[in-house]
């Protein structure tokens, strides 16, 4: 499947699922620029998971899958949106495993 991600402003909503402390460890990290991202926004921050949305020019997936391999007790999920491709994705990566799918709308 070719990669939809590539040359486009990429809206990315991500939920870290976990135990509370393993979450607190991850919060602390500089995750943000791991992404490359920009315009971080704290959406949800419960106990058990953490929600925030941001902006990346690149494609987040292979970013998603390595934090995810580097933090293998967490779930990772991404809904991202594809400007002005009109794409829009989920993925879900836990211990380096990454699922996803993307759709044209």
């Amino acid at each position: 499947m070719p990669n939809p991600c590539n040359h486009y402003l990429t809206v990315n909503r991500l939920t870290v699922v976990g135990n509370r402390r393993l979450l607190r460890r991850f919060q602390n990290l500089d995750w943000l620029s791991v992404f490359a991202g920009r315009y971080a926004e704290l959406l949800e921050l419960p106990p058990t998971r953490f929600v925030c949305s941001f902006e990346t020019a690149t494609d987040s997936l292979p970013t998603l899958q390595r934090l995810s391999r580097s933090h293998p007790e967490l779930v990772f999920l991404l809904d991202f949106e594809l400007m002005p491709a009109q794409i829009k994705g989920l993925a879900k990566a836990k211990a380096g495993r990454l699922i996803h799918h993307w759709v044209r709308y």
